[in-house]
Protein backbone atom coordinates (compact mmCIF):
# COMPACT_ATOMS: atom_id res chain seq x y z
CA UNK A 1 0.00 0.00 0.00
CA UNK A 2 1.11 3.38 -0.42
CA UNK A 3 2.07 6.03 1.71
CA UNK A 4 -0.66 8.18 3.16
CA UNK A 5 2.05 11.13 2.34
CA UNK A 6 0.58 14.42 4.14
CA UNK A 7 2.92 17.02 1.96
CA UNK A 8 1.53 19.88 0.28
CA UNK A 9 1.74 20.41 -3.79
CA UNK A 10 4.99 19.10 -5.20
CA UNK A 11 4.34 21.54 -7.88
CA UNK A 12 6.01 24.50 -5.56
CA UNK A 13 9.05 22.75 -4.96
CA UNK A 14 9.61 22.48 -8.63
CA UNK A 15 8.97 26.03 -8.94
CA UNK A 16 11.52 26.71 -6.30
CA UNK A 17 14.46 24.16 -8.04
CA UNK A 18 13.49 26.49 -11.73
CA UNK A 19 14.53 29.19 -9.92
CA UNK A 20 17.39 27.72 -8.27
CA UNK A 21 18.82 26.07 -11.67
CA UNK A 22 19.91 29.29 -13.21
CA UNK A 23 22.40 29.42 -10.02
CA UNK A 24 23.39 25.99 -10.81
CA UNK A 25 23.87 26.68 -14.09
CA UNK A 26 26.77 28.81 -13.40
CA UNK A 27 28.47 27.37 -10.72
CA UNK A 28 28.84 24.02 -12.41
CA UNK A 29 30.52 25.39 -14.98
CA UNK A 30 34.48 25.23 -14.05
CA UNK A 31 37.70 24.60 -15.84
CA UNK A 32 40.49 22.56 -13.60
CA UNK A 33 43.34 25.77 -14.11
CA UNK A 34 40.36 27.76 -12.35
CA UNK A 35 38.58 25.59 -9.88
CA UNK A 36 40.97 22.73 -9.84
CA UNK A 37 40.19 19.07 -9.89
CA UNK A 38 38.52 19.54 -6.35
CA UNK A 39 36.64 22.25 -7.15
CA UNK A 40 35.85 20.48 -10.42
CA UNK A 41 34.53 17.34 -8.94
CA UNK A 42 32.57 19.58 -5.79
CA UNK A 43 30.75 21.24 -8.96
CA UNK A 44 29.63 18.00 -10.81
CA UNK A 45 28.87 16.51 -7.39
CA UNK A 46 26.33 19.48 -7.18
CA UNK A 47 25.05 19.04 -10.23
CA UNK A 48 24.43 15.44 -9.58
CA UNK A 49 22.17 16.34 -6.80
CA UNK A 50 20.51 18.73 -8.20
CA UNK A 51 19.24 17.45 -11.56
CA UNK A 52 18.19 13.88 -9.58
CA UNK A 53 16.04 16.35 -7.62
CA UNK A 54 14.82 18.51 -10.11
CA UNK A 55 13.88 14.24 -12.27
CA UNK A 56 12.07 13.24 -8.63
CA UNK A 57 10.11 16.98 -8.55
CA UNK A 58 8.79 16.76 -12.37
CA UNK A 59 5.21 16.75 -12.91
CA UNK A 60 4.29 13.89 -13.91
CA UNK A 61 6.64 11.99 -11.84
CA UNK A 62 8.74 9.85 -13.72
CA UNK A 63 7.11 6.36 -14.52
CA UNK A 64 9.13 3.83 -12.92
CA UNK A 65 10.29 5.58 -9.32
CA UNK A 66 11.47 2.27 -8.16
CA UNK A 67 14.23 1.88 -10.26
CA UNK A 68 15.56 5.54 -9.60
CA UNK A 69 15.52 5.09 -5.82
CA UNK A 70 19.06 3.47 -5.72
CA UNK A 71 20.88 6.61 -6.73
CA UNK A 72 20.12 8.00 -3.16
CA UNK A 73 22.89 5.68 -2.21
CA UNK A 74 25.45 7.03 -4.54
CA UNK A 75 24.27 10.89 -3.88
CA UNK A 76 24.78 9.99 0.16
CA UNK A 77 28.06 8.77 -0.34
CA UNK A 78 29.07 11.64 -2.26
CA UNK A 79 27.68 14.22 0.57
CA UNK A 80 29.57 12.29 3.39
CA UNK A 81 32.96 11.85 1.25
CA UNK A 82 32.83 15.79 0.28
CA UNK A 83 32.11 16.76 3.61
CA UNK A 84 35.32 14.50 5.07
CA UNK A 85 37.80 15.89 2.74
CA UNK A 86 36.79 19.14 3.65
CA UNK A 87 39.35 18.97 6.92
CA UNK A 88 42.85 18.50 4.37
CA UNK A 89 44.54 20.95 2.89
CA UNK A 90 43.52 22.00 -0.38
CA UNK A 91 46.52 20.02 -1.77
CA UNK A 92 45.90 16.84 0.11
CA UNK A 93 42.37 17.20 -1.00
CA UNK A 94 43.61 17.65 -4.91
CA UNK A 95 46.17 14.19 -4.11
CA UNK A 96 43.38 12.08 -2.59
CA UNK A 97 40.89 12.65 -5.50
CA UNK A 98 43.89 12.12 -8.20
CA UNK A 99 44.78 8.33 -6.42
CA UNK A 100 41.17 7.95 -5.56
CA UNK A 101 40.16 8.18 -9.12
CA UNK A 102 43.18 5.57 -10.15
CA UNK A 103 42.32 3.27 -7.98
CA UNK A 104 38.96 3.18 -9.10
CA UNK A 105 39.56 3.06 -12.68
CA UNK A 106 42.27 0.35 -12.21
CA UNK A 107 39.91 -1.51 -10.16
CA UNK A 108 37.15 -1.21 -12.96
CA UNK A 109 39.53 -1.97 -15.91
CA UNK A 110 40.53 -5.91 -13.53
CA UNK A 111 37.23 -6.59 -13.62
CA UNK A 112 35.79 -5.69 -17.02
CA UNK A 113 39.02 -7.83 -18.28
CA UNK A 114 38.35 -10.80 -16.13
CA UNK A 115 34.95 -10.52 -17.87
CA UNK A 116 35.33 -9.95 -21.23
CA UNK A 117 38.14 -12.86 -20.81
CA UNK A 118 35.23 -15.06 -19.51
CA UNK A 119 32.71 -14.55 -21.66
CA UNK A 120 33.53 -12.49 -24.87
CA UNK A 121 37.53 -13.45 -25.09
CA UNK A 122 37.68 -12.07 -28.51
CA UNK A 123 36.91 -8.76 -28.34
CA UNK A 124 39.47 -6.41 -27.17
CA UNK A 125 38.87 -4.02 -24.36
CA UNK A 126 41.68 -2.04 -22.41
CA UNK A 127 43.53 -3.90 -20.33
CA UNK A 128 44.82 -3.76 -16.48
CA UNK A 129 47.37 -0.82 -16.49
CA UNK A 130 50.18 -0.53 -14.16
CA UNK A 131 49.40 0.92 -11.09
CA UNK A 132 52.24 2.82 -9.25
CA UNK A 133 53.63 0.80 -6.21
CA UNK A 134 52.54 3.90 -3.94
CA UNK A 135 49.32 4.79 -4.83
CA UNK A 136 48.37 3.23 -1.76
CA UNK A 137 50.60 4.16 0.33
CA UNK A 138 50.40 7.55 -0.78
CA UNK A 139 46.33 7.16 0.43
CA UNK A 140 47.39 5.97 3.99
CA UNK A 141 49.48 8.82 4.36
CA UNK A 142 46.33 10.97 4.22
CA UNK A 143 43.65 8.86 5.00
CA UNK A 144 46.21 9.10 8.43
CA UNK A 145 45.88 12.48 8.44
CA UNK A 146 41.71 11.85 8.81
CA UNK A 147 42.13 9.60 11.93
CA UNK A 148 41.92 6.15 10.08
CA UNK A 149 43.92 3.45 11.21
CA UNK A 150 42.17 0.51 8.90
CA UNK A 151 43.01 -2.46 6.86
CA UNK A 152 42.27 -0.45 3.77
CA UNK A 153 44.09 2.23 2.65
CA UNK A 154 41.21 4.69 2.33
CA UNK A 155 38.69 4.94 4.85
CA UNK A 156 35.39 3.07 4.98
CA UNK A 157 31.79 5.52 3.80
CA UNK A 158 30.82 4.10 7.50
CA UNK A 159 33.69 5.45 8.85
CA UNK A 160 33.95 8.94 7.08
CA UNK A 161 30.38 9.33 8.13
CA UNK A 162 30.75 9.06 11.82
CA UNK A 163 33.76 11.59 11.42
CA UNK A 164 31.20 13.87 9.98
CA UNK A 165 28.09 13.06 12.36
CA UNK A 166 26.75 11.75 9.08
CA UNK A 167 26.24 8.41 10.67
CA UNK A 168 22.55 8.35 11.54
CA UNK A 169 21.88 9.95 7.78
CA UNK A 170 23.80 7.02 6.06
CA UNK A 171 22.71 3.91 8.42
CA UNK A 172 18.74 5.04 7.26
CA UNK A 173 19.35 5.44 3.34
CA UNK A 174 22.09 2.85 3.08
CA UNK A 175 20.07 0.23 5.25
CA UNK A 176 16.72 1.41 2.86
CA UNK A 177 18.61 1.67 -0.63
CA UNK A 178 20.70 -1.29 -0.03
CA UNK A 179 17.38 -3.16 -0.26
CA UNK A 180 17.29 -2.22 -4.20
CA UNK A 181 21.00 -2.89 -5.14
CA UNK A 182 20.99 -6.17 -3.01
CA UNK A 183 18.67 -9.27 -2.27
CA UNK A 184 15.90 -8.38 -0.55
CA UNK A 185 12.55 -10.73 0.02
CA UNK A 186 11.02 -7.56 1.75
CA UNK A 187 11.09 -5.17 -1.78
CA UNK A 188 10.23 -8.30 -4.03
CA UNK A 189 7.11 -9.42 -1.89
CA UNK A 190 5.94 -5.71 -1.35
CA UNK A 191 5.50 -5.16 -4.76
CA UNK A 192 2.57 -8.31 -4.35
CA UNK A 193 -1.12 -6.28 -4.45
CA UNK A 194 -4.21 -7.97 -3.64
CA UNK A 195 -7.11 -9.48 -1.43
CA UNK A 196 -8.30 -7.24 1.05
CA UNK A 197 -7.97 -5.90 4.53
CA UNK A 198 -10.52 -7.77 5.50
CA UNK A 199 -9.20 -11.11 3.38
CA UNK A 200 -5.71 -11.72 3.35
CA UNK A 201 -4.07 -15.16 3.61
CA UNK A 202 -2.23 -17.96 2.07
CA UNK A 203 -5.35 -18.05 -0.49
CA UNK A 204 -4.71 -14.60 -1.80
CA UNK A 205 -4.17 -14.36 -5.65
CA UNK A 206 -0.90 -11.42 -5.40
CA UNK A 207 -0.11 -9.42 -8.35
CA UNK A 208 3.50 -8.24 -8.60
CA UNK A 209 4.75 -5.69 -10.65
CA UNK A 210 7.05 -2.49 -9.74
CA UNK A 211 4.88 -0.63 -10.36
CA UNK A 212 2.99 -1.04 -7.06
CA UNK A 213 3.82 1.60 -4.61
CA UNK A 214 4.41 3.93 -7.53
CA UNK A 215 3.19 7.06 -5.08
CA UNK A 216 5.49 5.70 -2.16
CA UNK A 217 8.60 5.54 -4.85
CA UNK A 218 7.21 9.04 -5.98
CA UNK A 219 7.47 10.76 -2.37
CA UNK A 220 10.76 8.85 -0.91
CA UNK A 221 12.62 10.32 -3.76
CA UNK A 222 11.24 13.92 -3.56
CA UNK A 223 11.75 13.61 0.20
CA UNK A 224 15.46 12.57 0.26
CA UNK A 225 16.54 14.21 -2.89
CA UNK A 226 15.56 17.22 -2.05
CA UNK A 227 17.51 16.69 1.72
CA UNK A 228 20.28 15.69 0.22
CA UNK A 229 20.66 18.12 -1.84
CA UNK A 230 19.96 21.05 0.97
CA UNK A 231 22.55 19.04 2.98
CA UNK A 232 25.08 19.78 0.78
CA UNK A 233 24.63 22.74 0.12
CA UNK A 234 24.34 23.53 3.95
CA UNK A 235 27.34 21.61 3.94
CA UNK A 236 30.40 21.26 2.04
CA UNK A 237 29.19 23.13 -1.32
CA UNK A 238 27.67 25.94 0.74
CA UNK A 239 31.04 28.06 -0.54
CA UNK A 240 29.46 27.75 -4.21
CA UNK A 241 26.40 29.44 -3.46
CA UNK A 242 26.17 33.13 -4.34
CA UNK A 243 24.60 34.91 -1.36
CA UNK A 244 21.35 35.73 -3.83
CA UNK A 245 20.47 32.07 -3.44
CA UNK A 246 20.41 31.54 0.65
CA UNK A 247 16.77 32.68 0.06
CA UNK A 248 15.99 30.06 -2.22
CA UNK A 249 17.42 27.39 -0.15
CA UNK A 250 15.57 28.66 3.14
CA UNK A 251 12.74 28.41 1.25
CA UNK A 252 12.77 25.12 -0.03
CA UNK A 253 14.13 24.21 3.70
CA UNK A 254 10.79 25.16 4.78
CA UNK A 255 8.82 23.19 2.46
CA UNK A 256 10.64 20.30 3.18
CA UNK A 257 9.75 20.41 6.81
CA UNK A 258 6.28 21.35 6.25
CA UNK A 259 4.86 17.94 5.69
CA UNK A 260 3.68 16.07 8.92
CA UNK A 261 4.57 12.85 7.55
CA UNK A 262 8.19 12.02 5.23
CA UNK A 263 8.30 8.36 3.68
CA UNK A 264 9.66 6.07 6.16
CA UNK A 265 12.01 2.73 4.94
CA UNK A 266 9.51 0.51 6.48
CA UNK A 267 5.39 1.76 6.66
CA UNK A 268 2.39 1.31 8.73
CA UNK A 269 0.35 0.26 5.29
CA UNK A 270 2.74 -2.56 3.78
CA UNK A 271 2.50 -4.27 7.23
CA UNK A 272 -1.13 -3.61 7.52
CA UNK A 273 -1.13 -1.44 11.07
CA UNK A 274 -3.03 1.60 11.67
CA UNK A 275 -0.59 4.52 11.88
CA UNK A 276 -0.76 7.93 13.88
CA UNK A 277 -3.99 10.28 12.62
CA UNK A 278 -3.21 13.40 11.34
CA UNK A 279 -4.03 14.92 14.78
CA UNK A 280 -2.33 13.16 16.65
CA UNK A 281 1.22 13.72 14.41
CA UNK A 282 0.11 17.67 14.80
CA UNK A 283 0.43 17.39 18.07
CA UNK A 284 3.53 15.23 18.42
CA UNK A 285 5.13 18.01 16.43
CA UNK A 286 4.06 20.64 18.43
CA UNK A 287 4.87 18.88 21.67
CA UNK A 288 8.53 18.35 19.69
CA UNK A 289 9.12 21.91 18.51
CA UNK A 290 7.38 23.40 22.20
CA UNK A 291 10.79 23.66 23.50
CA UNK A 292 12.51 25.23 20.65
CA UNK A 293 9.80 28.29 20.84
CA UNK A 294 10.73 29.09 24.28
CA UNK A 295 14.52 28.90 23.61
CA UNK A 296 15.20 26.11 25.88
CA UNK A 297 16.60 22.31 23.59
CA UNK A 298 14.96 19.43 24.52
CA UNK A 299 16.86 17.31 27.20
CA UNK A 300 18.43 14.57 25.38
CA UNK A 301 17.19 11.54 25.75
CA UNK A 302 19.00 8.87 28.87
Amino acid sequence: MATEADSPDKASAQSMLDELSIVIDQLTRATINDKGIFGCALRACVAKSFEFTSLAHQKPPPPHGFFITATLRGICEDLITFSFLNDLSEVDRVEALHLLMSTNIAEGINAQSAFFKAMRPWQPVVQPPKIEKDTEQRLRVLSAKLGWSGRQAWPTVWYMAKATNLHDLYSYLYSTTSKWVHFSPQILLRMGWGGTLEDVGDHTEWVFSTKNFTQYYVEFNRTYSLFLLLRLFRGPAASLLPDGAAKIIDALESFLNEPLRWPEAVTYEELNIDGPKSFMRILLRAAHESPKENGNDPEPAA
